[in-house]
């Protein structure tokens, strides 16, 4: 099996991307567009699922990688927001909630996006500038001293 880690990153990348400007509007044929879009996030999530990699995701990483490490930063956000959303679905089953735990909840999921964010592509950006293998050598000689 192969690691696809980088590509289902990209993807959300991608994804997080071209949903943004679909969120500020209440127009119903824009939210068929993002529902579109989600439809097609998901597909080609199963596709990584199986080894088959896009051609648009491979076509990005290939020729623009340094806008797709970026995009890879904060990939993560569609795969956290559709766990945390399941799982307080599937939590709600075994705990019952009322107002006050499910307006935590969203707090809690407010509060690292909201943090995650800026801070994800901060670690993009010092990686992308100083290197992993700089970073590593300049840790371990950090737990050597």
């Amino acid at each position: 099996m192969k690691l696809w880690s980088k590509e289902a990153l990209v993807l959300g990348g991608i994804y997080s991307v071209l949903s943004t400007p679909f969120v500020y509007s209440n127009n119903a044929v824009i939210e068929q567009i993002s529902s579109i879009l989600l439809i097609v996030f998901i597909i080609c999530a199963i596709m990584l699922c199986f080894n088959k990699t896009p051609k648009f995701i491979s076509f990005t990483l290939n020729k623009y990688p340094k806008i797709s490490y970026y995009l890879a930063a904060f990939g993560w956000i569609p795969y956290f927001v559709m766990i945390a959303g399941v799982s307080l679905f599937i939590s709600a089953y075994f705990i019952k909630y009322d107002e006050n735990n499910i307006e935590w909840w969203l707090k809690i999921m407010h509060y690292v996006l909201e943090f995650g964010i800026p801070i994800s592509l901060v670690i993009a950006f010092i990686r992308q500038k100083i290197g992993t293998k700089k970073i590593a050598r300049r840790l371990l000689d950090v737990a050597r001293q």
